[in-house]
C-alpha cells in the first residue's frame, strides 16, 4: 500500500506539472526571450542537452573506465548511453504520435497535416511534443547521478537549463520541456530497474498505449455531425461560462449529461480550442481503460493474461475510432469498466470497501451518458451473483451509504439543470433521448437485430474469433472454482449485446461498453491456448483464419469490381489491406505450433493496420467529406462580425464550430427570410447544389464556390474567397 500511494502521489504531481506548464504555454512561448545577450547561453546548453553530444559524454566515460580499469566509469558510461538510446527511441514515437506543431508553425496546421500525412515528421515542423533534448538530458542525468550521487545536483541543474534553452528559443512550449523531463526521469528509472519484469512490461504498455491513442488525433477536422456538435457545445461553453447547460448553436442542447462537456473544456482551456484538444478526453480515457483492464487481470490472473487482454482491448478498429472521435463513447466505457472491475475486486475479495468505487463509477458514467451507466453496472453484477449462486451477497452491494454517495454525485446538477430548464430538460433529456431512442427509430439509425454482430466481425477484428467459445466455457463452467471472471464477462458481454440488439435505434458506438469484456474474454482465451491449459480444441485459430480470409479475397477483389466510389482509393490502398488480413491468417495458422510468438505478430500487424488506415485511408476520407466546409466555415470567421451566416437545408455542427459563432439555420419554409438577412450587410450561406435550385433567385445571390457537393453563396459586401 506504501508503494501505491507513493507512485499515486508521483503521478498526481507530475499531472500538476503538465497542467502548470500548459496553462504556461501561451503568456512564455512568445514572451520568454526578453535580451539577445542571452542567446548564446541559450544555444550553448541546447547544444549540450544534443543526443550527439550526449553520447560523445557516455562515451567518454566508458573511455575512461576502460583505461584506468574502474568499473564505475565503465558502467557509467554503458548505462548512459543505453538511456540515451532507449530515451530517444521513446522519444521520437511520442512524437510521432502527438505531432504537436512547433510554435511558430501553429497556424492553420491542422491543413498541413491532413494533407501531407507521414509517420514521422522530417522536417522537424510537427514534432514539438516532447522536448527530445530535455528527455535525453534528464535520463542521462538521472542514470550518473546514481553512480556518482556528488554530482547530482549539478547534473540535474545542467539538465533543466537544457530544457530552459529550448522554450527560451522558441523550439518548444514550456510543457514540452516538463513532459521531457519527467519522461527522461522514468526512462533513467527503468534502465537502472531493468531486470523487472513486471515494470518493464508496463512501461512498454503504456508507450504503446499512449501511441495507438493519440496517434496524430490532431491531425485532421472534425467529422460531422457526432464530433462537431460535442466539440462546439464545448467551446461555447468556455465562452460563455455556462456551466450547468451545455448549448449548441448558442441554444440548450439535452441529448447528454455534463461531464463530457465539462472534460472537453477543460482540454480546451488546457491546449487551445482544436481538433487535439476537442479528441483528447477520448485519448485519455482510452488509455486510462486499457492500463485499468491491465491493472485488473494482473491482480487476479497475473503478468501474462493482463498484458494480452490488455493488447486485446487496445489493438481494433473501434478502440481506434473512439480514442480518435470527440465522443461520449470512451469516457463512458472507461466508467462502466471501472465501475464493474470495483464489484467484482469487491466480491472475490470478499472486501466491501471496494464498492465505493463501484457506486462512485457508476455515478460518473450517469453524468456521462444517462441511465445506461448505472443500469450495466448493477444488471451485470447482480446478474452473476445470482447465476454464480451467490444471491445471499446482493445485499451487500446495495448498502443505503453506497447508494448515498451514488446520489450525492448525480443529484446536484441534475436538480440545478431541471431547475433551470424545467420539463423542456425532462422531455428532451429523458423521454427523448432514453425512452424514444430506445423504443423508436431516431435519425434513420435503423438495424436488424444482428446489426452488431458485423460490427463485432470488423470493430473487434481479430480477437472477435475467441468470443464464441469463451462465452460457452464461461456458461459451462459457471459453478466450477476459479471461474468467475469467465462468468462476469460473459454476461457483462452478452447483457449489453442483447440489450442493444433490442433497442430500435442502432449506430456502431452504443456497444462499446461490452468492449472491455470482449476483450478480457479474448485475453484469458489466448493465455489458455499459450499455457495449452484449456481451449484444447482450437476452434478460434480455425474462425480467426477463416474470418482473415475471408477479408483478405474481399480486399484483393474489390478493385476488380470497379465501383463507382466518391473517394477515389488507388488499388494499391485495398491490396495492402488484403495483405495485412492474409498475415493475420497466416499467424493464425502458426499458431497452432508457437501460440505465443504468433498472437505477439498479430498484434504488431493489428499495429500496422491502424497506423496504416490512419496514414493512408482517413485523411481521404476526412479531405472529402469536410475539408470544403473547413474553408467555407473559416471565410465566414475572417469575413467580420458584421457577417451573417447560414445554412440552408443542411446540418453540419462543424461550420459552428470552425466560424466560431452563431449560425443561421434556414429551412425550406423560411426561404423568404434570406432577403432580409442581406439588408445592409454581408450574408454568406452554405448549402449543397440540390437546395440551390430552391433558393437562386432570392436577393442577389453570388456563387463564391462549389466543390465536393458543397456551395459557397454570398450577398453583399464581402472579401474575396480564395
Amino acid at each position: 500500500m506504501d508503494n501505491l500511494r507513493r507512485n499515486f502521489l508521483i503521478a498526481a504531481l507530475a499531472a500538476c506539472a503538465l497542467v502548470v506548464s500548459l496553462r504556461l504555454d501561451l503568456l512564455l512561448a512568445h514572451n520568454i526571450r526578453s535580451t539577445e545577450a542571452l542567446v548564446p547561453v541559450a544555444r550553448f546548453f541546447s547544444l549540450v542537452g544534443n543526443g550527439g553530444f550526449l553520447a560523445g559524454v557516455a562515451v567518454l566515460l566508458y573511455a575512461i573506465g576502460l583505461s584506468s580499469r574502474k568499473e564505475q566509469f565503465k558502467e557509467a558510461g554503458k548505462t548512459g548511453l543505453f538511456a540515451l538510446l532507449a530515451g530517444g527511441l521513446t522519444v521520437h514515437i511520442l512524437k510521432s504520435a502527438f505531432e504537436r506543431p512547433r510554435i511558430e508553425h501553429g497556424v492553420n496546421a491542422v491543413l498541413t497535416l491532413l494533407e501531407n500525412p507521414s509517420l514521422s515528421d522530417l522536417t522537424g515542423r510537427f514534432n514539438s511534443f516532447p522536448s527530445g533534448h530535455t528527455a535525453v538530458s534528464f535520463a542521462l542525468a538521472a542514470v550518473l547521478s546514481k553512480r556518482f550521487p556528488r554530482l547530482m545536483a549539478p547534473l540535474y541543474i545542467i539538465a533543466a537549463l537544457v530544457g530552459a534553452s529550448r522554450v527560451y528559443l522558441g523550439s518548444h512550449y514550456p510543457s514540452d520541456v516538463v513532459a521531457g523531463a519527467l519522461l527522461g526521469l522514468a526512462i533513467g528509472w527503468l534502465v537502472d530497474n531493468q531486470k523487472d519484469r513486471r515494470r518493464l512490461a508496463l512501461s512498454a504498455l503504456v508507450l504503446i498505449t499512449l501511441f495507438i491513442s493519440f496517434f496524430k488525433t490532431g491531425g485532421f477536422l472534425l467529422f460531422d455531425v457526432d464530433e462537431a456538435v460535442f466539440s462546439e457545445a464545448a467551446r461555447e461553453m468556455v465562452e460563455t461560462g455556462d456551466l450547468i447547460t451545455p448549448t449548441y448553436n448558442y441554444e440548450p442542447r439535452y441529448d447528454k449529461p455534463i461531464l463530457i462537456y465539462w472534460l472537453m473544456s477543460a482540454a480546451f482551456k488546457l491546449f487551445g480550442t482544436g481538433e487535439f484538444a476537442a479528441r483528447f478526453t477520448s485519448g485519455l480515457f482510452g488509455t486510462f481503460s486499457v492500463l485499468a483492464t491491465f491493472f485488473f487481470i494482473r491482480r487476479i490472473k497475473g503478468l501474462a493474461p493482463a498484458m494480452l487482454c490488455a493488447l486485446a482491448l487496445l489493438l481494433n478498429l473501434e478502440y481506434f475510432v473512439y480514442t480518435h472521435s470527440a465522443v461520449t463513447d470512451m469516457t463512458l466505457g472507461f466508467f462502466i469498466a471501472s465501475s464493474i472491475y470495483a464489484f467484482y475486486l469487491g466480491f472475490h475479495e470478499d472486501d466491501p470497501r471496494w464498492y465505493w468505487g463501484f457506486w462512485c463509477a457508476s455515478a460518473l458514467a450517469v453524468l456521462t451518458k444517462g441511465a445506461i451507466g448505472l443500469l450495466f453496472p448493477v444488471a451485470v453484477s447482480t446478474l452473476f451473483m445470482a447465476a454464480s449462486g451467490n444471491k445471499d451477497r446482493i445485499k451487500a452491494l446495495f448498502r443505503p451509504a453506497f447508494i448515498a454517495v451514488f446520489f450525492a454525485i448525480t443529484v446536484p446538477w441534475f436538480a440545478a439543470q431541471f431547475y433551470v430548464n424545467g420539463w423542456d430538460f425532462f422531455n428532451a433529456f429523458i423521454i427523448k433521448h432514453h425512452i424514444q431512442r430506445y423504443s423508436e427509430v431516431i435519425s434513420s439509425h435503423s438495424g436488424p437485430f444482428y446489426y452488431y454482430i458485423g460490427v463485432l466481425l470488423l470493430g473487434f477484428f481479430p480477437w472477435v474469433a475467441f468470443l464464441p467459445a469463451s462465452v460457452y466455457r464461461a456458461f459451462k463452467e459457471r459453478l466450477t472454482p476459479g471461474s468467475g471472471l469467465y462468468l462476469l464477462t460473459a454476461i457483462w458481454f452478452l447483457f449489453v449485446l442483447i440489450f442493444f440488439s433490442i433497442a430500435k435505434t442502432k449506430l456502431p458506438n452504443y456497444i462499446f461498453p461490452l468492449y472491455a469484456p470482449a476483450a478480457i474474454l479474448a485475453g484469458l482465451a489466448l493465455n489458455d491456448i499459450c499455457e495449452k491449459n484449456g481451449f484444447h480444441r482450437k476452434s478460434p485459430l480455425y474462425i480467426s483464419m477463416i474470418l482473415s480470409a475471408v477479408f483478405a479475397a474481399a480486399m484483393f477483389i474489390l478493385p476488380s469490381l470497379q465501383l463507382r466510389m466518391d473517394i477515389p482509393f488507388d488499388p494499391g490502398f485495398f491490396y495492402t489491406l488484403g495483405a495485412i488480413f492474409s498475415a493475420v491468417a497466416v499467424f493464425s495458422l502458426a499458431a497452432f505450433y508457437k501460440p505465443l510468438k504468433a498472437y505477439i505478430s498479430i498484434a504488431g500487424v493489428m499495429v500496422f493496420f491502424l497506423v496504416f488506415l490512419r496514414l493512408y485511408g482517413l485523411p481521404a476520407v476526412n479531405t472529402y467529406l469536410q475539408k470544403t466546409l473547413y474553408r467555407y466555415s473559416v471565410y465566414a470567421r475572417e469575413a467580420g462580425v458584421d457577417t451573417v451566416l447560414a445554412t440552408y437545408e443542411l446540418n453540419k455542427p462543424s461550420i459552428a464550430f470552425y466560424s466560431r459563432g452563431k449560425v443561421v439555420k434556414i429551412e425550406k419554409d423560411r426561404a423568404g427570410e434570406i432577403a432580409e438577412y442581406a439588408k445592409d450587410r454581408g450574408l454568406i450561406i452554405i448549402t449543397t447544389p440540390s437546395k440551390y435550385e430552391d433558393i437562386k433567385g432570392t436577393t442577389a445571390l453570388e456563387v463564391l464556390d462549389a466543390k465536393d457537393g458543397f456551395m459557397l453563396l454570398g450577398a453583399g459586401k464581402l472579401p474575396p474567397f480564395k
